[in-house]
């Protein structure tokens, strides 16, 4: 059993809801719901579990109550355990067991991201561009099972190929995703119509579903992310608690076609799923996704050399947030670059780019401090080789994004840089910086602040930049960098973090 299911048990049998529980482990009652969903795992050795240990095992005392438990927990000594001291041990063992987030996922996203460049996809031959053959259909259409969405929307992407004129996409659904993920063939060729979709110049508003399970949510966004380097994809949420047993689907191309259909959980087997060309029936539709997505907040914002944007506004924004902080990265952050170095790099840059990125840099080092102050920042940094550095190749981070054009630290320069960093170890108190060795996903950047948002990126060229706020997804990358990128070298003294930058820093 995951810890979700083993707290829902408890708070079932005990009858106890979630405002009353987080009253008595003072905790907040939003939380609760999102352990008890699953959206939010435990961190090792969280404060919070022996209180909830100690609640249920002393509400646990009716014989209904232990049987339930005993099952649950495949440990009959629950049966006739002291039920003052025993069971308390015994349920917080067991709600221990495995209880650390996974970091399966997010190490899949990280890697994937790590590997992604700015390419067209190989021509499609054959049956993959092939579009569905739409002569025969009626106004209304209906197609059933998981086999029938498919053919469904098949049908509907080649309608939209079909007519000339863009229009934005409406899409979303919180149906189980094994239509799309489970069978390869057909989820190359959904890719490969989408992006000739928007390679046509369509565009796409879509509403993700962030209270799935945290794995399936990181898989569809993985789907989604080729499409998303586009540009032409506004990703949103709702953060509002929704029904998880009556489960909705709707894809709507407002002057083509619409998609919509309806389950119970994750049961998709024998569904209908009706296609609609009717213009009336569109509308309605259209007007029932634009109601629900006056209700969400964009999920995320991507920043690359091809769509910049306000990049540095958004950086800016972030960083000025208070919250303890944690990074990881294979390149020297640009936050704790030393203002004078970085009007000698800037200067490298032409006009407007460089004006932009020094008022960027001027206003950063107050920020720095200002947090420094009350929270913890704590870098972890997988240093280049040697040689990289001596051959100026090491680049400035996400340097390319604002003007397209990167900056490389001379080793004269990475050199400043890193003696900055050794003087930042001395007098912050507050700042930290450990040395990793793991290449893992060594191409890609977590830059997470608890409570706050994380900004995830690709620090090869051509550089990438994801900027989410979400609740639940922040937790889950601040727990996967406090508890994973830690392990094994929190234990780092400071003086000797120092000593071994300062034995780098001489070395070239």
């Amino acid at each position: 059993m995951s810890f979700a299911e083993k707290l829902d048990l408890l708070m079932n049998i005990t009858r106890t809801s979630n405002s009353m529980l987080a009253r008595i482990i003072a905790l907040d009652a939003s939380f609760i719901s999102r352990l008890r969903r699953g959206l939010r795992t435990p961190v090792e050795n969280a404060g919070y579990l022996p209180l909830i240990a100690r609640y249920f095992a002393r509400n646990c005392t009716s014989d209904y109550q232990k049987a339930a438990l005993a099952e649950a927990m495949k440990n009959p000594l629950i049966l006739n355990a002291d039920w003052s001291t025993d069971t308390e041990d015994l349920l917080l063992k067991w709600l221990q067991e495995n209880a650390p987030v996974q970091p399966g996922s997010i190490n899949n996203f990280l890697e994937e991201l790590g590997r992604f460049q700015f390419k067209k996809p190989a021509p499609a031959e054959g049956e993959m561009m092939t579009l569905a053959d739409n002569t025969k259909l009626g106004d209304i259409e209906i197609f059933y099972g998981i086999e029938g969405k498919r053919t469904a929307v098949l049908h509907f992407l080649s309608l939209i190929l079909q007519k000339e004129d863009f229009q934005t996409l409406l899409l979303y659904s919180n149906e189980e995703l094994s239509w799309l993920t489970d069978d390869p063939d057909f989820l190359a060729r959904w890719a490969a119509l989408m992006f000739r979709i928007l390679g046509k110049g369509h565009r796409v508003k879509i509403i993700h579903t962030v209270n799935r399970n945290f794995n399936e949510m990181m898989a569809g966004i993985m789907n989604w992310m080729p499409l998303y380097m586009t540009g032409s994809i506004e990703p949103y949420y709702c953060s509002r608690t929704r029904d998880d047993i009556f489960r909705r689907t709707l894809f709507i191309a407002p002057r083509t076609a619409a998609i919509t259909s309806s389950s119970v959980k994750n049961d998709i087997t024998g569904i209908a799923n009706l296609l609609f060309t009717r213009p009336e029936a569109i509308k309605a539709l259209q007007t029932e996704f634009r109601d629900y997505l006056e209700l969400c907040r964009p999920l995320m914002r991507i920043f690359n050399p091809f769509r910049p944007s306000d990049y540095l506004e958004t950086l800016a924004e972030f960083e000025g947030e208070k919250g303890d902080t944690i990074i990881r990265t294979s390149v020297l952050s640009g936050i704790t670059m030393p203002d004078q170095l970085s009007r000698q790099l800037m200067g490298r840059l032409p006009e407007p780019v460089a004006s932009v990125l020094l008022t960027y840099q001027n206003e950063k080092s107050s920020r720095f401090f200002a947090l420094l102050e009350k929270h913890h920042f704590t870098e972890i940094i997988s240093l280049p080789e040697l040689e990289t550095i001596l051959q100026g190749q090491v680049m400035v981070d996400f340097s390319d994004i604002p003007g397209g054009t990167p900056v490389y630290y001379t080793s004269d320069e990475y050199r400043q840089h890193l003696k900055y960093i050794i003087k930042l170890l001395q007098d912050c108190k507050n700042y930290h910086v450990y040395l990793t060795e793991n290449k893992v996903s060594a191409s890609s950047m977590i830059y997470v602040k608890e409570g706050v948002g994380i900004l995830v990126g690709k620090t090869t060229l051509p550089s990438v930049i994801f900027a989410l706020n979400e609740s639940n997804i922040t937790a889950a990358f601040w727990d996967y960098a406090n508890i994973h990128l830690l392990k094994g070298i929190h234990s780092q003294e400071r003086r000797q973090t120092i000593a071994r930058l300062e034995n780098i820093a001489a070395s070239f």
